[in-house]
């Protein structure tokens, strides 16, 4: 027994060329697109007599469009200059054609200018003028600003010429395809950056693949549905613009660190400078002492401290021994200290004291200062029968380490220079036997953390001090140690100055 023939819509669809079939729907999509817009025009004007019979041509449009799609399906290239299988149609917008109709009423009016909207600058790129046409009425009444091209070598040259926002690219087009604008594009350094949506007649899976690709940013079928064609430029023109803005920003951080590079490159340039002026306070040698072992050491904790030390003979075979730390570290801290060293100079060619060379240096300190600035000093004369007078101005305490391993401190006895224009400065006086040993110093010698976490205190110093040993070149030693026992070593200038008693 036979089959009776079977229903239309089981029949196979008949294959045709793929550039004749792009030729069957192009006039109907011409017509469909048109209709759409006299439509919509024609409610706008109140010409509501004329909507029936422009409705029933845009139905017979997509009838017939329908029929197409239902009984042909295309074969051969898709494009001019490469050979393609022929894939199965396939549908980017389900029931697309039956939408069209219910959005007409929904697209904009026709009120709505690029001044109003300000949605974009499009080029469309269609060597068919009607549809080129077709296309950029339908953009204009959504508010975009649109250019048109009518081949490939046009379009390039207008987006180089002009600064656009998006392209809407046909594939099929004589002397250049659009497949290889869209590679030209791509390649080109300063057009790559702009979207393309490719548009074409011709829904083959494969060439969305290529086009996708290339690097399209998205694919369009004709005819259009107004609401979908609003929405894909919209989402593409979104992403232009957020990678438009991240381009700025990058751009803006590039110059920012160029900048910052640039002012990075003078600080260090006057750190260096400032470094060799503090370097020449307190790098000289010290002086020979008889009956005295001197060691000193200076750790800044940038190029440049807020610390510093000095020494100077006195009458009678004497010495002074001094130390300063001021706040904060930098150029400013390089000139503050200079500024101390010439003050503790000038104060040690008046005075011959502990505390007289103090009380001279918080007057002049005072002076200049008026209270907009303060520091600790401590300042120590020796004689070289071992006595050691001791003044100091809120300062750490000097420590004293007896040959035996006894730790003993002199503390200071005054506050801050710098706050107040006299200092009742009382000093200390005590002797150092052959073997005994004193340290002055900064806090920083003491003010990092341990390995346990713990903040170092001055009591952690002076048992640091205490195990160092009676060797005379044990400033070294003790600075090692405290590097060990300190977590991340020291965290602000160190200066130290050690007399041993030979």
């Amino acid at each position: 027994m036979t089959d009776g023939p079977r229903p239309t819509s089981e029949r196979a669809p008949h294959e045709l060329p793929s550039g004749l079939l792009h030729d069957f729907r192009t006039p109907l999509n011409h017509i469909i697109g048109f209709t759409e817009m006299l439509i919509e025009q024609a409610q706008e004007q109140g010409q509501d007599d004329f909507v029936p019979d422009l409705r029933k041509t845009h139905a017979a449009g997509k009838q017939l469009l329908a029929l197409i799609n239902d009984n042909f399906e295309s074969v051969g290239p898709a494009d001019t200059g490469t050979a393609m299988a022929a894939p199965p149609e396939v549908d980017l917008a389900p029931n697309e054609h039956e939408l069209v109709g219910d959005n007409l009423e929904n697209d904009p009016p026709s009120g709505e200018t690029v001044s109003d909207a300000a949605q974009g600058f499009v080029l469309v790129v269609d060597d068919i003028e009607t549809n080129r046409d077709v296309l950029s009425r339908r953009l204009e009444r959504q508010g975009y600003e649109v250019a048109r091209a009518e081949n490939g070598p046009q379009a390039l040259e207008k987006l180089r010429a002009e600064r656009f926002d998006l392209v809407l690219l046909d594939i099929m087009m004589p002397e250049m395809d659009g497949y290889e604008v869209l590679q030209r594009l791509k390649a080109d350094g300063a057009l790559r950056h702009i979207p393309v949506i490719m548009i074409s007649a011709l829904n083959e899976l494969d060439s969305v693949v290529r086009c996708i690709e290339l690097g399209a940013e998205d694919y369009l079928p004709k005819p259009f549905n107004p609401t979908l064609l609003k929405a894909r430029l919209g989402a593409s023109l979104d992403k232009k613009r957020a990678r438009d803005r991240e381009q700025e920003l990058a751009a803006a951080l590039r110059s920012q660190n160029t900048e910052m590079a640039a002012w990075r490159k003078a600080q260090e340039a006057d750190l260096a400078v400032a470094r060799t002026t503090q370097q020449a306070i307190v790098s000289s040698a010290p002086t020979h002492l008889r009956g005295w072992h001197v060691e000193t050491i200076y750790k800044p904790l940038i190029q440049v401290g807020g610390d510093v030390y000095g020494w100077r003979e006195l009458n009678h075979g004497s010495s002074v021994f001094w130390i300063a730390d001021a706040t904060g570290h930098g150029v400013a801290a390089a000139l503050f200290t200079t500024l101390v060293s010439l003050l503790f100079n000038q104060a040690i060619d008046e005075r011959q004291t502990a505390d007289g060379i103090l009380t001279r240096v918080n007057q002049e300190f005072y002076s200049t200062l008026r209270s907009r600035a303060f520091m600790t000093a401590c300042c120590a004369v020796v004689k070289t029968d071992g006595e050691l007078s001791f003044a100091a101005a809120g300062h750490p305490a000097l420590l004293i380490r007896r040959r035996d391993g006894t730790i003993e401190t002199l503390p200071s006895r005054a506050t801050m220079i710098g706050i107040y224009p006299a200092l009742n400065i009382e000093p200390t006086v005590t002797t150092l036997a052959s073997g005994d040993a004193a340290l002055l110093y900064s806090d920083g010698l003491y003010s990092s953390k341990e390995n346990t976490g713990a903040r170092s205190t001055a009591e952690t110093l002076a048992k640091s001090f205490a195990e160092t040993g009676s060797s005379a070149d044990f400033l070294p030693g003790l600075i090692a140690q405290r590097d060990q026992t300190s977590g991340d070593g020291f965290d602000d200038d160190v200066a130290a100055i050690a007399l041993h008693r030979e």
